[in-house]
């Protein structure tokens, strides 16, 4: 699987990327808004394996998706896919950037580039997000790409490292809004 942007490649995520890989999903600033622990070495290169040439799609379970910087071939970050299962034309996105690539546009042009694939080739019609209300950034980036807000969702999200409930925004993306 390959998708290409002006400055990103968009493809599965291999042996090669750990390093990358755990230099962000190891910062726990990175995964601050995220229901996601950082990862150690054993891990990270578990969890690289699992997702390793996977059919881009599959209903049911999150997949995550390389973000290379084409300039260097560096792994910058890494989206997040779930089809729901019940219905595979309902897809759920996320992102996770590494802190210094963060602010230069790379989540939004990702995303931009998941988004035409799954709504010119797999047959989605609707993309939804889940964003923590700590972090408008994140919504900054979906409300760019024409996402709206459909929902406010509260105390539906327990963050371990504050030891508290918080609230998320529920965004959603239709194909003819696109």
């Amino acid at each position: 699987m390959k998708i290409e942007s002006p400055r990103l490649l968009l493809r599965w995520l291999h042996s090669g990327d750990l390093e990358d890989f755990l230099d962000y999903r190891s910062d726990p600033l990175v995964l601050r808004y995220q229901s996601m622990s950082p990862m150690n070495r054993e891990e990270a290169a578990r969890f690289i394996q699992s997702q390793a040439n996977t059919a881009l799609g599959k209903p049911g379970s999150y997949q995550q998706i390389a973000v290379e910087r084409k300039s260097d071939g560096k792994l910058i970050g890494d989206c997040a896919l779930k089809l729901r299962a019940g219905e595979p034309r309902i897809a759920e996105i996320g992102y996770t950037i590494n802190r210094r690539y963060q602010g230069q546009g790379y989540a939004t042009e990702a995303i931009r580039a998941l988004i035409g694939e799954l709504f010119s080739n797999r047959n989605v019609r609707k993309i939804a997000a889940l964003v923590d209300v700590r972090n408008p950034a994140s919504s900054r980036v979906l409300e760019k790409l024409g996402f709206i807000r459909e929902g406010h969702l509260r105390k539906s999200y327990y963050d371990e490292a504050d030891g508290d409930w918080f609230d998320e925004y529920w965004y959603g993306l239709l194909v003819e809004e696109w």
